[in-house]
C-alpha cells in the first residue's frame, strides 16, 4: 500500500481501501452483474452511486464518493425526519431505475426475492449512504444487490433509520415515535408503489423476516470469513426480531 491509500472505517464483510478518487476491494463471481447494474443506473439518472471503474477477476475498483459515511453510535443528524424522508425518496428513485435490468446471466451474492419487482440494494442504511452538512449525497456499497419486492428494501431501511430495535441507539427517536417515522417514510417512496400494499403494520412484519435472515446470513459469514464478531451481530438482530415480534 502506498502513501496515498488507506483503509477505509468500516468494510466489517470487506476491507475497502481508498486511493484518491477510487476505492478498491475483493469482489467474487456476483462482481461483473453488479457492475453492469450500476452502469444502468447510471444511464437511468443514478449519478449518486460509486461508478464501476474496472475488475480484474479478484479485485474491483470503483468511484469514491466524497462524503461522510457514519460510523455507530450514529450522530444525531442522522436521526431528522429530513433525512429519513429524503432517504426514502432516494430508495424510491433507486428502485424505479433498476426496472428493466437484463437478468439473463446474472449472478448475486443475496438470494433472490418474490415477488420479484425490481433490484434490491439489500442494505440501504445509514452505514451505506454518505452525507454532507447533515444531507444524503449518496449510496455505497452495492455488492449484496439482487431481484426482489421493493418493501423488502423499505423494511430494512426502516430498521435502520426508524430505528426499529429493541433498544433505540443513543440519540435516536424513542420506540413510541416508530409508526410516525415509519408512515413519513412511506409517504416520502410513494406507499402506492409495488404490488404489496405499503403499509406501516406490512413493514413492521417484513422487518421482522429481514432481521431473522440478516441474523441466518451473519452467523454463516462469521465462519466463512472467521469473524466470531458477527456472531455477536446475529444475536442482536435477533433480539430486535424477537421484540418486534412482540409489539
Amino acid at each position: 500500500m502506498n502513501d496515498a491509500q488507506q483503509v477505509m472505517a468500516g468494510g466489517n464483510m470487506n476491507a475497502v481501501v481508498r486511493d484518491g478518487d477510487t476505492v478498491r476491494r475483493i469482489g467474487g463471481p456476483w462482481t461483473p452483474t453488479v457492475h453492469r447494474y450500476l452502469q444502468y443506473l447510471r444511464r437511468g439518472g443514478i449519478d449518486w452511486g460509486p461508478e464501476p471503474l474496472d475488475f480484474d477477476g479478484t479485485h474491483e475498483t470503483l468511484s469514491f464518493i466524497d462524503g461522510i459515511v457514519p460510523a455507530y453510535p450514529l450522530p444525531s443528524w442522522v436521526w431528522t425526519d429530513a433525512a429519513l424522508e429524503q432517504g426514502a425518496r432516494m430508495l424510491r428513485r433507486l428502485h424505479d431505475a433498476s426496472i428493466g435490468f437484463p437478468l439473463d446471466e446474472a449472478t448475486w451474492q443475496s438470494s433472490t426475492k418474490v415477488p420479484v419487482e425490481m433490484i434490491c440494494h439489500n442494505d440501504f442504511s445509514p452505514h451505506n449512504l454518505a452525507f454532507r452538512d447533515g444531507a444524503i449525497i449518496g449510496a455505497i456499497d452495492f455488492d449484496m444487490c439482487s431481484p426482489g419486492p421493493r418493501i423488502w428494501d423499505i423494511a430494512y431501511y426502516a430498521t435502520r433509520m426508524v430505528p426499529l430495535t429493541g433498544e433505540p441507539p443513543h440519540g435516536a427517536p424513542s420506540g413510541a415515535d416508530a409508526p410516525r417515522r415509519i408512515q413519513l417514510l412511506l409517504d416520502a417512496y410513494g406507499s402506492d408503489a409495488g404490488s404489496i400494499p405499503l403499509t406501516v403494520e406490512a413493514v413492521m412484519q417484513v422487518a421482522i423476516r429481514r432481521l431473522y435472515e440478516l441474523a441466518d446470513f451473519s452467523r454463516l459469514k462469521a465462519v466463512e470469513l472467521n469473524k466470531p464478531e458477527l456472531r455477536d451481530d446475529a444475536d442482536e438482530y435477533e433480539r430486535d426480531a424477537e421484540f418486534l415480534s412482540r409489539k
